[in-house]
């Protein structure tokens, strides 16, 4: 039997190590002896992506509540901060970078789920695993749920998320870096930072969770992980993108694989 996926935990000197946590465990998880999926699923794989456009499967637009409805009003939770929490968001100087990295096989395949199944993560912050077949369109959000964003990491994305009640003034400072950086990125507000850690930069299987905004540790971990994701060298064109509550969208700096990381940031 091969050998299961196993999480490890990296440090490096700028940054706490994060204690260990359960391995990454989805309502999908197989229990065959196959690995990373089952013979059937490159022909699942197939029918997902030819139904793609469907209502039954995903156009980005019907049964999307689901995962997230925005015009449900209790919805607003996820974006909006209570007053009397944002006191406990505050920035602390004091408070180390955390980096985390799971070891993720190369033959590791997440499998795309239709609107019909929902999916589920059991970890506080998901950096790899099922997704959403219709990907989103790189920019600023109100709200973006992790079925859609998991989509652009495994694209080679960056994510910037950020708790409703963390400092506008650190967001913004952490937004301007990571928009300089690189076309492909989102940017969404989370409800699954925790008052330590209100502020994340998140890769493919990596992140890197923020109390107050270090630029060089920011770029680093940019530089260092763009691009990183399962699609990275593939050239994704599609017509149909997933863009509800975007606020802006993202603004190419050199092309759309961003040939240069972080080339307007090393200028300025």
């Amino acid at each position: 039997m091969f050998t299961i996926i196993i999480l490890w935990l990296i440090s490096v000197s700028f940054v706490q190590v994060q204690p260990k946590e359960k391995d990454l465990k989805t309502s999908d998880s197989w229990k065959g002896l196959w690995f990373p999926h089952p013979p059937e699923y490159e022909y699942k794989t197939k029918n997902i992506l030819n139904k793609e456009n469907s209502t039954a499967c995903d156009n980005g637009k019907d049964k999307i509540d689901v995962d997230y409805n925005p015009k449900d009003k209790r919805s607003s939770y996820n974006y909006l901060c209570l007053s009397n929490n944002r006191t406990k968001y505050q920035p602390n100087i004091n408070t180390k970078a955390l980096l985390s990295e799971y070891f993720i096989p190369p033959a590791y395949q997440p499998s795309m789920k239709c609107l019909d199944e929902k999916i589920h993560y059991s970890e506080s912050l998901p950096t790899y695993g099922p997704y959403r077949p219709l990907a989103p369109k790189y920019g600023v959000y109100n709200y973006l749920p992790p079925q859609r964003w998991l989509h652009s990491l495994a694209n080679g994305a960056i994510v910037l998320l950020y708790h409703p009640c963390a400092f506008p003034g650190q967001v913004d400072q952490l937004k301007a870096i990571l928009q300089r950086c690189l076309y492909r990125h989102i940017i969404t507000s989370s409800q699954l930072l925790s008052p330590q850690y209100p502020m994340a930069l998140l890769s493919w299987g990596k992140s890197l969770q923020m109390s107050v905004v270090d630029a060089t540790i920011a770029l680093n971990f940019i530089k260092e992980n763009a691009k990183h994701g399962l699609k990275q060298k593939q050239k994704l064109k599609s017509d149909n993108y997933y863009d509800v509550d975007l606020l802006s969208e993202a603004h190419l700096l050199t092309d759309e694989e961003d040939l240069i990381i972080c080339g307007y940031n090393d200028v300025m």
